[in-house]
């Protein structure tokens, strides 16, 4: 049976717990490899993708409500999207990926997709909104009535399962966080943003709980507007996050991913990211905040790492190619960046992953990447 590396790491934190050696045994481990979420869609998808948008970034959700009238066979499209999922899964397993994802094949992008399926978001009237300090202008949808799912059958649950029955690698999910939903989307309804959050912790909550019922043990939450907003973050954003996760078993890895934003196309320089400076901020409480791993941005923009010594419990998930960039990271440069993080982390609290989904990327470069950051990961430990 295939065995993950996460696996027997667990298996020899227990017997070095036994063995009273557990350091020692654990830096022994390679490090762990995930990604983030997104991949690029083939041709052979049509699904309407935010990363095709072009050199203006300008996607609007009405793209897909028009898909959505000219769909003539959803059974078609299932096959079509079937047969790209594992494609990608075969890629990313062959590659040597730990935690692979489905590449978020079905979405049209990570907000947009999940808000569809809930009650109290209007897509058919669509405004003008500037978001991510400045840096991004869209026609999004609105909140017009309260937030929650049309039913009882928990939507995120079938993504998973449908991609997880494909493969024995595990698979994680990927759910948006109430900030950046919220910093996705035109509030019209509750009286402030966090009222709209704590309806969105329900929501996401319930899905959450239902994959980890169902036997997900990777799910992750993207949170990267914390990045553009840290006060809120400090104020409830954080907390809010970590109660999505509330009620779930202890074998289920828990994520939050907080990049510093997608520029608007591949090798764009000028776009506004976040402060990447935030990170050191916004560190000890999300320390302490209870999930498992964060997920942070450095390829694109070297952090100083010394930050990453103010989390003593939590693992990083650190970026090590970038995902905006056609150039091809070598394996001696992310070896490099491995090297420095481990100047502040143990290895069993350190995991290597690009910045952020890779849906801009042409595919031979994404697996040059991904092939480069996998042969780096496994020489470390260094002895």
């Amino acid at each position: 049976d295939y065995v993950t590396i996460e696996n027997q790491a667990r298996h020899i934190r227990i017997l070095s717990e036994y063995v009273g050696c557990r350091e020692s045994v654990l830096v022994r481990m390679p490090l762990q490899t995930t990604v983030i979420g997104s991949y690029p869609k083939p041709d052979t998808v049509p699904v309407p993708d935010w990363f095709r948008a072009g050199n203006s970034g300008a996607y609007s959700a009405q793209e897909y409500n028009d898909f959505q009238k000219k769909l003539e066979c959803e059974e078609v499209l299932e096959k079509q999207i079937t047969r790209a999922i594992q494609e990608v899964i075969q890629e990313q397993t062959d590659i040597g990926i730990d935690v692979i994802t489905d590449g978020e094949l079905r979405r049209e992008n990570y907000i947009l997709y999940f808000c569809r399926h809930l009650n109290g978001f209007d897509f058919d009237n669509l405004v003008k909104e500037t978001f991510r300090n400045g840096a991004w202008t869209a026609y999004v949808p609105t909140v017009v009535s309260a937030v929650g799912p049309r039913d009882d059958k928990p939507f995120v649950l079938e993504e998973w399962k449908a991609a997880q029955n494909l493969t024995e690698t595990p698979v994680k999910i990927t759910i948006p966080g109430p900030m950046t939903i919220i910093g996705s989307t035109a509030n019209r309804f509750y009286k402030d943003r966090q009222d709209l959050s704590e309806a969105l912790v329900t929501v996401i909550n319930r899905e959450v709980l239902a994959l980890a019922k169902a036997g997900c043990k990777h799910i992750q939450i993207d949170e990267p507007v914390m990045m553009r907003n840290p006060e809120i973050a400090e104020d409830y954003g954080i907390e809010h996050v970590s109660r999505c996760f509330e009620g779930l078993p202890s074998d289920v890895t828990t994520t939050v991913h907080a990049c510093c934003g997608y520029p608007l196309y591949l090798d764009q320089e000028d776009y506004l990211k976040a402060d990447k400076t935030l990170y050191g901020r916004l560190a000890e409480k999300l320390d302490y905040a209870g999930f498992d791993q964060i997920s942070i941005e450095d390829a694109h923009c070297h952090n100083d790492l010394s930050f990453l010594s103010k989390f003593t419990r939590t693992t990083v998930v650190l970026g090590v190619v970038a995902v905006a960039r056609s150039r091809v990271e070598t394996t001696e440069e992310i070896r490099a960046r491995i090297r420095e993080a481990l100047r502040f982390l143990p290895p069993h609290r350190l995991v290597v992953a690009p910045d952020c989904g890779l849906g801009f990327l042409p595919r031979d470069i994404l697996r040059a990447k991904l092939k480069n950051m996998v042969a780096a990961a496994r020489t470390f430990p260094e002895n």
